[in-house]
């Protein structure tokens, strides 16, 4: 487990809920309520919510997603640095707790001898003299001579007394050093956090860089602002621009679903026209049914009382709304209540061709794709998973990867995840590119991902990003199962990128609901 991330949890969660919107989460004064991760007694915390006060801060978070980041980065990495300090005060006073179990276990006659409880009483008042232990009180309490009672110094009770108060002086003490190191840090790290999301707002205002733009750009660097670096990763963003192809696919590809569930209830608003029998004022009297434009008053508040809703729907059902009868019924406006299916929301898959015929402008054309992709799952909370293959192939939970890079960021990266996530960052494009293209295996890993969890590729969207120059598969299990896969929801798309001077067919066009094709042109070298 990963004790540095369970420490820095709490106060993440509270940062990352103000990087949101630019709104401080509220500080509840008990720790059973909705948020029990925020203490009352921790300094870290109470400069967290300062810090959070700042209206400076507040006016640039709620206008802008690249100074949120930005932020949540820079505050975070003060966080976890100021957790790490502590957890190493933990470690240093780790002696005195171990030490405080020890006393504990003290025979009866170690504890009678003065010499040896005023010494620990001495040594306690040493290293917590500031904490608010007080030493002549045990001293007195100790010396006491009750005739023909237990002595004081021999009474388990007083002992425990003592262990305590050592117990809660050590706790102030941790609180004290904590308020000590983070008053010492805060004016050079408030100078420099100023300085650095003025500095970004000025660039981002100087360069006409839109927000879309600067946050995909910021999420591909190492959570560190330099200008030559976010320019640099900037470049492959705007291929988007450059290639409207790419924002058109990723669109398709980040569809949004029906309300979750089996079905959903449904309304029907129009015009009811029947011929008119007789004159107006023709209510006749009273009956049951479902007409909900003849409801009485009665039927109309239990529609409108959220306790009694589920009366109204089950009245409605069965037909046993109170309405009005008509003599004759005119032109008047219904409604209608329905069923509709609901459609689940399927992953996202994505595979990526790393062969070395993508090495180049292909490569920083996927980089592309795939920041604009990361950015739309995490927007619409879809599962996104990526495979980048070539001779072999590398499954990963594409949302699962962002998150433990984030944490990478924030130095809380888990060592067990830390080459993983070394590997895969795309700081220099894609990974893994050279050698040929086995989709054979690509093909095998993407339905696996589409079998898992029985009916889980129900509405999933796959895009295959790749010249396209892959033989068709021999096998005809493959083809139905594709074609199994399309009859319940789930979309094939494919972006083809090729030269300019490239004219090979794709064999593969029958079976994708849509091939989008990108042409660059190939820079000679002389």
């Amino acid at each position: 487990m990963n004790k540095d991330l369970a420490e820095s949890s709490r106060y993440l969660h509270v940062l990352h809920d103000y990087c949101q919107n630019g709104v401080i989460p509220e500080r509840k004064k008990n720790v059973m309520d909705d948020h029990p991760w925020i203490h009352i007694d921790d300094a870290l915390m109470d400069y967290l919510y300062e810090l959070m006060a700042d209206s400076h801060y507040q006016t640039q978070i709620k206008n802008s997603r690249i100074r949120g980041k930005l932020f949540y980065a820079e505050v975070g990495k003060f966080i976890v640095d100021n957790i790490h300090f502590l957890k190493f005060q933990n470690m240093r006073s780790w002696t005195e707790q171990n030490s405080m179990q020890k006393v504990l276990e003290w025979s009866d006659g170690r504890r009678r001898d003065a010499k040896t409880w005023r010494q620990l009483i001495e040594d306690i008042d040493r290293n917590h003299h500031e904490d608010g232990f007080d030493k002549s009180f045990f001293e007195n309490l100790f010396s006491q001579d009750n005739k023909g009672e237990l002595p004081s110094v021999a009474n388990p009770m007083n002992w425990e007394m003592l262990i305590r108060d050592w117990r809660d002086a050590l706790n102030r003490g941790l609180r004290r050093v904590t308020e000590q190191h983070v008053k010492a840090r805060r004016a050079g790290f408030e100078t420099n956090l100023r300085l650095l999301m003025d500095q970004v707002t000025q660039h981002i205002r100087e360069k006409k860089i839109n927000e879309s733009e600067a946050s995909q750009a910021f999420d591909q660097m190492d959570g560190t602002w330099t200008e030559t670096e976010f320019e640099r990763k900037l470049r492959d963003i705007r291929l988007q621009d450059k290639f409207p192809e790419i924002r058109e696919i990723v669109a398709r590809m980040g569809r949004v679903s029906e309300a979750s569930g089996r079905e959903r209830l449904t309304v029907a608003a129009g015009q009811s026209i029947k011929i008119e029998h007789s004159s107006g004022s023709d209510i006749e009297g009273v009956t049951v049914g479902n007409d909900l434009s003849a409801l009485l008053p009665v039927e109309l508040a239990q529609y409108g009382d959220s306790d009694l809703d589920n009366v109204f729907i089950y009245k409605y059902l069965t037909k046993e709304l109170q309405t009005f009868r008509y003599k004759s019924e005119i032109t008047k406006p219904s409604r209608k209540l329905g069923f509709v299916h609901a459609s689940r929301k399927g992953p996202m898959i994505v595979c990526v061709d790393t062969s070395a015929s993508m090495y180049g402008m292909p490569e920083r054309i996927e980089s592309s794709v795939l920041s604009l992709l990361e950015e739309t799952a995490v927007n619409l909370h879809r599962d996104c998973f990526l495979i980048d293959f070539s001779v072999s192939v590398h499954p990963v939970d594409l949302i699962e990867q962002l998150h433990q890079q984030q944490l990478l960021k924030l130095g809380l990266a888990d060592r067990n995840t830390l080459l993983d996530v070394n590997e895969r960052k795309r700081s220099d494009g894609m990974p893994f590119i050279g050698g040929g293209t086995n989709a054979r295996k690509m093909i095998e890993a993407m339905m696996e991902l589409l079998d898992n969890d029985g009916r889980h590729y129900v509405n999933a969207d796959v895009l295959w990003i790749t010249d396209f120059l892959i033989p068709m598969p021999k096998k005809t299990s493959y083809l139905h199962k594709w074609d199994e896969y399309r009859k319940t929801g789930t979309r094939f798309y494919g972006l083809r990128i090729l030269s300019s001077d490239e004219k090979c067919k794709n064999e593969w066009e029958s079976l994708f609901h849509q091939i989008y094709t990108i042409r660059y042109r190939q820079i000679k070298k002389y």
